[in-house]
């Protein structure tokens, strides 16, 4: 019994690495099967190193590297690489898994996981938590409760926000190592003296404003938190059990999914039992996920916020060919080769400036990382961006926010804008300015050449694709030292293969790659990553939804607007309780006598006496929307003032009626009228108001009510006395605004019929609407209209009886 404990204690401690993340980000840098994102450089040191460097830190002696994509290369590279004795490391290789569950799934089929615990973690992690004390309280968790089978270790982050300033611009608020998609809320017990369990993980909540928790934890449970400031950091604590429970489970396709499953289970005899470890406030870790979590995490690195994960303390191995140097700005010189900057040259960090580089004389390079051996011409002006390395740039090119992956060429006077990735072996023309967020690359789509499914992520591939892969691997590996005028090698192109490739139009006349554009299908393979941009333009077509994801991934990209319509359907779900489901005909009914909502009190009570749900008591919704359009800049995008008017909307459960009478009347205001004005003067002025204006009716203008409403609108300004009603009632100026609308086709004839109706059968010819509906000019127009469609009716008959 004794030595089956001391065997027990003794047991080595083993890791899973799984080296893809089964996701399309990175792409089209992934589609270079020697370049799976996890030999990509951070920072000049390969993103797996700074994964083992931390498991042999935690005192793993066995990893196994779980590698689809490029798995050749990754294997030649552990093959190659110098770590330390105490940790042996495996690549375990499989072309046919497209998914984590899969991946686990087939570790649990070869038996090679022994460890009781085991550390899972994505390759892509970049930390410094110290995870014994951790993996401790699992294993004494799990010994006197064999259900509790794994910890999650999770960051506190900050949740998300978007804020208005007072000149009416809107900024967002959000930790910027989380992917913009991630709006994780988690259900805590936190008095739980076995440790901090989940109750609920809710991956992807942001299309409804609430998550559920069975009614049973409130009964077992003495306090829930509900969190959404938390970040799942990839790294997990897990008993063997984990892996049984993925074999029994096909379904289970990614971690979330299994751990969302495994704690909303009520029966308290079939649960598995999760729990979170949350990080110290000076220990760091971020998943790698996109371009612009790329460039985060970098920064972060750079300002020293996972210290002892600094560029000038280098994993195992990196210290015998380089050493930086952490010097003015915060930049990192290394110094075994170090560069030679020209004169003029002002270098600013956050930054580095790898081995045996030359800059040129008067350059500006601020905030950017440089890799090893590149040559940066004259007058270069380099921003926010990450050169791997044998990147050249030539005389007077410009840089923005962007990847320049290796051996790549710019050439004089080309500008690369935010958000672009420029591939292995690609070439920007001289004089060229690339479009913001466009990818450039050499390398074929994953589906090019096979029939196989698509499932685009980074690890799309067949084994006609690995067995060239394999090849290739061993000649990227020799070649890295090669000049950085070497073209990628793939399916034995030759240059002029390249060229015929290569869209011209955009790289230039002697430039070398195509544009990748991504495929929307590509984007939707994971079950728990739902775009924002996908639930919001349904009608767009394929490619804009596509691109959108794609700039949303991008260093540089604002996500403002991302986060308000997140914001509005949150609202917009919250106002939807279940006795509201039935809001358009409520919205209907309140409506009946819409010629008259101005004359109501400012209340949250109908003319019949009943409460308008959700109305706050006192509020005069449409003098609120106008309040908010007076403050709308016009050098701000109209689509803003929209979501801020459509979220007020939902909040006071109001109308798009109400919305488009204060934007009306805003309007009016707005053109700062003067009693002396004359009617075409001011229809001029109105004209030139609706050219920004004339967007945001359009869109609320859902039916006939609406742009009945807009007409009232009109009228009640006309008829409300000072200066407005003053000149709006003066013919023929009411007629010429009506007009004006008509034929901007805000308004349709059917609208201004149906107001004609109302106003002959409801208003007498004495009362100030009755006056300006009977204005001659007004009558004149109405009399156009019903002739112009009595017309039109005319002829549709008669095309009908020729046709009988």
């Amino acid at each position: 019994m004794g030595g089956d404990q001391d065997n027990k204690h003794e047991q080595k401690l083993q890791a899973v690495l799984l080296a893809d993340s089964f996701l399309n980000t990175f792409q089209p840098i992934t589609l270079d099967k020697t370049s799976p994102k996890v030999l990509c450089p951070l920072n000049n040191v390969t993103l797996l190193d700074y994964s083992i460097e931390f498991l042999a830190g935690a005192g793993v002696e066995e990893l196994f590297v779980f590698c689809v994509t490029g798995r050749d290369a990754v294997e030649a590279y552990v093959e190659k690489s110098t770590w330390t004795s105490s940790i042996k490391v495996r690549c375990v290789k499989d072309s046919s898994v497209t998914n984590a569950g899969d991946a686990l799934r087939e570790l649990d089929k070869r038996n090679l996981v022994q460890s009781d615990p085991f550390i899972l973690m994505s390759g892509d992690v970049v930390t410094n938590v110290d995870i014994l004390p951790a993996s401790e309280k699992h294993k004494i968790r799990h010994k006197k409760d064999s259900s509790a089978i794994m910890t999650v270790l999770m960051k506190e982050v900050g949740g998300w926000s978007v804020s208005q300033d007072t000149h009416g611009d809107f900024a967002y608020q959000t930790s910027s190592i989380r992917n913009l998609n991630d709006d994780l809320i988690v259900a805590l017990n936190a008095k739980n003296p076995e440790g901090i369990r989940i109750l609920s993980y809710d991956s992807s909540p942001d299309h409804t404003s609430y998550t559920k928790i069975p009614t049973s934890f409130f009964t077992s449970n003495s306090e829930i938190e509900l969190r959404n400031d938390m970040l799942d950091t990839g790294i997990y604590i897990c008993s063997p059990d984990v892996l049984a429970r993925f074999s029994d489970e096909f379904d289970y396709l990614h971690i979330s999914k299994f751990i969302a499953n495994s704690v909303a289970e009520e029966e308290e005899g079939l649960q598995s039992k999760i729990y979170a470890s949350i990080l110290k406030p000076n220990e760091y870790a971020a998943r790698v996920h996109d371009p612009r979590t790329y460039h985060a995490v970098s920064r972060d690195l750079l300002r020293r916020w996972c210290y002892p994960i600094v560029p000038d303390n280098l994993p195992t191995g990196y210290d015998k060919l380089y050493r930086y140097q952490v010097q003015r700005h915060m930049m990192y010189i290394e110094q075994k080769g170090k560069a030679k900057v020209g004169r003029c040259s002002i270098i600013k960090g956050p930054g580095m400036i790898g081995s045996k580089c030359k800059i040129d004389s008067e350059c500006n390079i601020h905030g950017s990382v440089i890799g090893n051996n590149c040559t940066i011409g004259k007058n270069v002006c380099i921003t926010d961006s990450h050169l791997w390395d044998d990147v050249t740039v030539e005389d007077g090119a410009t840089i923005s926010e962007s990847i320049l992956c290796s051996q790549c060429v710019i050439k004089k006077g080309a500008t690369v804008p935010r958000g672009c990735i420029i591939g292995r072996g690609c070439i920007i023309d001289e004089t060229i300015t690339l479009p913001e967020f466009t990818r450039i690359t050499l390398f074929e789509d994953a589906d090019a050449d096979d029939d196989d499914f698509d499932a685009f992520d980074d690890d799309d591939n067949d084994d006609d694709e690995f067995s060239s892969s394999s090849s290739s691997s061993s000649d990227s590996m020799s070649d890295s030292n090669s000049s950085s005028h070497d073209k990628p090698k793939q399916s034995n192109k030759d240059d002029n293969d390249y060229h015929k490739i290569s869209d011209k139009n955009v790289v230039g006349p002697n430039g070398l790659g195509r544009v990748w554009i991504p495929n929307i299908e590509d984007f939707n393979d994971s079950d728990d990553e739902e775009s924002d941009f996908d639930s919001r333009n349904n009608d767009d077509n394929t490619s804009k939804k596509s691109l959108d994801v794609m700039k949303m991934q991008s260093i540089g990209f604002d996500p403002t607007n991302l986060f308000l319509k997140r914001m509005e359907r949150q609202i917009e779900d919250d106002c939807l309780s279940d006795e509201e489901h039935e809001d358009e005909k409520m919205s209907n009914d309140e409506h009946e006598d819409d010629f008259d909502q101005f004359d109501y009190a400012p209340s949250n009570i109908n003319e019949d006496g009943t409460i308008i749900t959700g109305r706050q008591a006192g509020v005069d919704v449409v003098k609120e929307m106008k309040m908010i359009c007076l403050e709308h800049e016009t050098s701000s995008p109209i689509e803003n003032l929209r979501i801020e008017l459509n979220s007020f909307k939902f909040s006071q459960n109001a109308s798009f009626s109400d919305c488009v009478t204060g934007a009306m009347l805003a309007i009016f205001e707005r053109i700062h009228l003067t009693p002396d004005i004359s009617a075409g003067k001011f229809v001029t002025n109105f004209k030139n108001e609706l050219s920004h204006w004339g967007e945001l009716l359009e869109k609320l203008c859902h039916s006939v009510e609406e742009e009945i409403s807009v007409i009232v609108a009109v009228e009640t300004a006309a008829t409300s006395g000072g200066v407005i009603g003053e000149v709006l009632s003066r013919e023929p100026s009411f007629r010429f605004i009506l007009q004006t609308l008509h034929s901007e086709e805000i308004v349709s004839d059917e609208a201004i019929m149906s107001w004609a109706t109302m106003r002959r059968e409801e208003d007498s010819a004495e009362s100030p609407r009755g006056k300006l509906f009977l204005q001659t000019p007004t009558q004149e127009f109405l009399d156009w209209i019903e002739e112009d469609s009595s017309g039109s009716e005319d002829g549709s008959d008669e095309s009908d009886s020729e046709e009988d």
